[in-house]
C-alpha cells in the first residue's frame, strides 16, 4: 500500500521538491545530493514541523526567527534563532556549522553558500499532494524513510476517510481578508482544502486575491463563509458584507472563522485541520466563533 502511494504522488504534477537519481531538485532549481543530512538550518516552519513528526527534529540546530508556536511548541521553542526568513544573514548560518540549509520561498541565500561549500534547497507546499511528496524528500534526506512513509500513509489514509464520509454540499467562500472581502486564489491550499470536504468554493475572475463584491456574494448566495488570515471576529466579516443578511450562510448561521496558522503554514497538521474544519461544518463540534 505504501509503495502505491509513492508510486501515484512520484507521477503527480506538482512543485515539490523531486528526487532524481541520486539528486534532489528544489523549488528554485538548486540540485543536492540525496544523502543523510545530520545539521540542518530551516527557514520553512512547515519543513520544521514535518522534520519533528517523522523524528528528525534532533538533526535541526537553527530555525527562523518567528513570533507564533510551531508545533512541537516544547522543543521549538529551544532551538536557536537563524534571522528572518526574507533575509537569511549569511553570518547567522555559518555560526551552526550547517550540512544542509532550507529556505523557504521568501527568502534564498544558495549562491552565497556555494562559496562555503554549503548545500540548500528551497522547501514550498503549495498542495496536499505537496506536503506529502515533500514528506518522503525529507525521510530520505535524514535516514527517516520509514516514518516518512509511515506518515503519508496515516495522512492519505484520514484524507480518504473525509472524502469518502458523507459529503459537505453547497457554495462556499472563503476569504483572506475582510476589508475589503478578499478571496483566496483558485489554486491555493486554503480553497483545496474546502473541495477536498465537498464544498463548491466560489472565486469571483480576478488575480491572484480577487476584491468580492456584494453584488457577486448576493448572485452566487453561499451557504457558507468562512473566514481566515486576517479576520479574526465573525461580526468582521458581517460588517464588511452589505445585505449578507440576503445569504443562506446567514440566514442558516454558517458563518465561521478557521485558524490560517493551520493551514497556511502546510505540514502534516493540515490534515488534522481538514478533520476539524469537516465537523463543523457538519455540525458535529460546537467550534464556531
Amino acid at each position: 500500500m505504501k509503495y502505491v502511494i509513492v508510486f501515484l504522488m512520484i507521477i503527480a504534477n506538482t512543485f515539490a521538491l523531486e528526487i532524481k537519481g541520486d539528486m534532489i531538485l528544489g523549488e528554485k532549481n538548486e540540485v543536492i545530493p540525496l544523502k543523510e543530512y545530520k545539521r540542518i538550518v530551516v527557514y520553512n516552519f512547515g519543513a520544521v514541523e514535518l522534520l519533528y513528526k517523522i523524528g528528525a527534529g534532533e538533526k535541526i540546530v537553527g530555525v527562523a526567527n518567528h513570533n507564533k508556536k510551531i508545533w512541537p511548541e516544547e522543543k521549538t521553542k529551544l532551538i536557536p534563532l537563524a534571522g528572518g526568513v526574507s533575509k537569511p544573514s549569511i553570518e547567522k548560518i555559518l555560526s551552526f556549522n550547517p550540512d544542509l540549509v532550507i529556505f523557504n520561498i521568501m527568502g534564498n541565500q544558495s549562491e552565497e553558500l556555494k562559496k562555503f561549500g554549503i548545500p540548500s534547497i528551497t522547501f514550498v507546499n503549495r498542495s496536499l499532494n505537496d506536503i506529502l511528496k515533500n514528506t518522503l524528500v525529507l525521510g530520505k534526506m535524514t535516514n527517516k524513510e520509514k516514518e516518512s512513509l509511515d506518515l503519508v500513509e496515516e495522512l492519505t489514509n484520514k484524507l480518504n476517510l473525509i472524502k469518502n464520509g458523507k459529503k459537505i454540499e453547497g457554495k462556499a467562500l472563503i476569504l483572506y481578508s475582510d476589508s475589503p472581502p478578499t478571496s483566496f486564489a483558485k489554486d491555493s491550499l486554503p480553497v483545496e482544502i474546502l473541495e477536498q470536504i465537498g464544498l463548491e468554493v466560489i472565486l469571483p475572475k480576478g488575480g491572484k486575491k480577487s476584491i468580492v463584491s456584494s453584488e457577486y456574494i448576493l448572485r452566487e448566495n453561499p451557504k457558507y463563509i468562512i473566514g481566515t488570515r486576517g479576520i479574526n471576529k465573525r461580526e468582521e466579516i458581517i460588517k464588511s458584507i452589505p445585505l449578507i443578511e440576503e445569504t443562506d450562510a446567514f440566514k442558516d448561521g454558517n458563518i465561521y472563522l478557521i485558524d490560517s496558522t493551520e493551514i497556511m503554514r502546510a505540514s502534516h497538521r493540515v490534515f488534522d485541520e481538514i478533520e476539524n474544519i469537516y465537523k463543523i461544518l457538519k455540525g458535529d463540534s460546537d467550534e464556531r466563533s
